[in-house]
C-alpha cells in the first residue's frame, strides 16, 4: 500500500524537488503552500505524514498545524523543516521534538529527506503491527 504524505511549503523551488524525489521512492504526495488548506486535506484524508514547514505565512506555524492534526490522527508522523534563521533550542523549548523530527531547508539535502522518511514510516508500520 502507498504511503501518503502531505508536503506543507510555501518555497515552491523545495516543494518540488521533494515531491519528485518522495515520489520516486513510492510515496504519495499532496502538497499546498497553504497551512488552511493543509488543514482541510488532514480532514479529509488519512496521511502517514506531515512534513511542514516551521514558518508560514498566513497566521498559522507549523506547530499550530501540529497540534491541529494530531488532534484527528495521533499516530500521524511530523517532520519540520527548519531554516538556518530558527534554532534547535527554540524548537526544543516549544515541545518535545528530536533532530529526527527536523529537516535543514538549507542546504536541503534530499537523502536526509527520503532516509528520514523512511525511517519514520517504518517505525510507523511496526508501531501499527504491535
Amino acid at each position: 500500500m502507498q504511503q501518503s504524505i502531505l508536503l506543507v511549503d510555501q518555497q515552491k523551488n523545495t516543494a518540488d524537488l521533494m515531491k519528485l524525489y518522495l515520489r520516486a521512492c513510492g510515496y504519495s504526495i499532496d502538497h499546498t503552500a497553504s497551512p488552511s488548506e493543509a488543514l482541510v486535506f488532514a480532514d479529509h484524508v488519512r496521511y502517514r505524514m506531515v512534513i511542514t514547514d516551521l514558518v508560514m505565512s498566513g497566521g498559522i506555524t507549523g506547530f499550530d498545524l501540529y497540534r491541529r492534526i494530531k488532534c484527528l490522527d495521533e499516530e500521524i508522523k511530523f517532520m519540520f523543516l527548519l531554516s538556518p534563521d530558527v534554532c534547535y533550542n527554540a524548537l526544543k523549548l516549544l515541545g518535545s521534538l528530536e533532530r529526527n523530527d527536523v529537516i535543514k531547508k538549507e542546504p536541503l539535502s534530499i537523502n536526509e529527506v527520503i532516509s528520514k522518511v523512511r525511517t519514520a514510516l517504518q517505525s510507523y508500520e511496526c508501531d501499527s503491527i504491535n
